[in-house]
């Protein structure tokens, strides 16, 4: 028994770092450094392959931005990585772990853990969505979107109002998840913040953010959500997809109002200053792109964008017209194209007819 509990507790150990090394891994893109340089400035690559069409560099940024450094920092680390988890996998098999207990989830093992916590919640049957860079990247897992590397780890969830729920404090979920609450004073709101993850960030829509509403996600939820506006677009369409590891379905708009939604808050979110913001416009639009591509080989994609276009207000319209119609100015290549504008502005056009 003795032998028995000292063999459960290193197959523990071993298991926890398997863990965190195949969440580490997932969050380091596949891939090597390429460097070029241009006008004097020197630019970052990432080269892939990608089964049947070779290989692919994808633009990361220049070498001189932090976040690129970062992300460098990231892709650098991955023969380590891979390294110890080839011994963790040795040492697991050894103390009679199957394989099947050793299969890659696909995502950060923190959003898997995360998806579980609100299934477990009920709050996916509540109104709760996946939104933002994840989403897109569930997009590129489960529905063939082009891959666009992640450059946040941050996780935002949109949530439907009136809530209509169970009680449940998320607020201490997040906690034992390792999450610290922290205070936004300028926006008014409550975020969640892993140290050296990310942050959680639970929204609610501007227009239905009555004071009951908001009481009423306090009172059930421990929660302070943060009001944006036209959150609607993407709340009113959602759709479920099985995700593989993660989740057995996870809430998130459809790619239509994804679309939509980033080309209005591309260049009009709220908090959004073009001036200041232009990578954060940049990727927005980039990642519309990459969507349309999928939307436009889907006539019920198709139809779905025209349908959620012509419920838009005029002004929103508008937006949508006014943001196609700059992205030429946010052109980087490769990182935003003309061949993406071309195609953002097409589906525009498409949706407005």
């Amino acid at each position: 028994m003795i032998i028995q509990g000292i063999l459960d507790e290193n197959r523990q150990l071993y298991q926890s770092q398997y863990d965190e090394l195949v969440g580490r891994l997932l969050h380091i893109p596949k891939g090597s450094l390429r460097r070029q340089t241009r006008g004097g400035a020197e630019y970052i690559y990432l080269r892939r392959y990608l089964a049947g069409r070779g290989y692919e560099d994808v633009y990361l940024g220049p070498a001189a931005d932090r976040r690129v450094n970062q992300m460098t920092t990231f892709v650098e680390e991955r023969p380590q990585r891979v390294a110890e988890r080839r011994s963790v996998v040795a040492a697991l098999k050894a103390l009679g772990v199957k394989r099947v207990e050793l299969q890659e989830k696909g995502y950060h093992h923190i959003l898997g853990k995360l998806m579980a916590a609100f299934e477990a919640a009920g709050l996916w049957d509540q109104g709760l969505m996946l939104i933002g860079s994840w989403c897109f990247n569930v997009y590129v897992q489960a529905f063939g979107v082009a891959f666009y590397p992640l450059r946040t780890m941050d996780f935002d969830f949109a949530l439907k109002i009136p809530y209509r729920g169970d009680k449940t404090d998320v607020d201490a979920l997040l906690r034992e998840l390792g999450f610290m609450a922290r205070v936004d004073a300028a926006y008014g709101k409550i975020d969640y913040v892993l140290p050296g993850v990310g942050i959680v960030e639970v929204f609610i829509d501007r227009e239905q953010a009555t004071g009951e509403a908001v009481a009423a996600v306090r009172e059930n939820l421990a929660l302070v959500p943060a009001p944006v506006a036209n959150l609607r677009i993407l709340i009113d369409n959602p759709v479920t997809t099985k995700v593989h590891g993660v989740h057995k379905a996870v809430t998130l708009p459809s790619m239509p109002a994804f679309f939509v939604h980033r080309l209005i808050t591309a260049r009009f979110g709220e908090y959004r200053d073009a001036t200041l913001y232009p990578e954060k416009i940049r990727k927005d639009l980039k990642q519309a792109a990459l969507v349309a591509v999928r939307i436009e080989g889907d006539e019920d994609l198709v139809a779905q964008l025209k349908t959620i276009v012509s419920e838009l207000a005029e002004d929103l319209r508008e937006k949508m017209r006014r943001s196609a119609a700059e992205a030429a100015t946010y052109v980087q290549s490769p990182d935003l194209t003309d061949d993406d504008v071309a195609r953002i502005q097409r589906m525009v056009q498409t949706a407005l007819v």
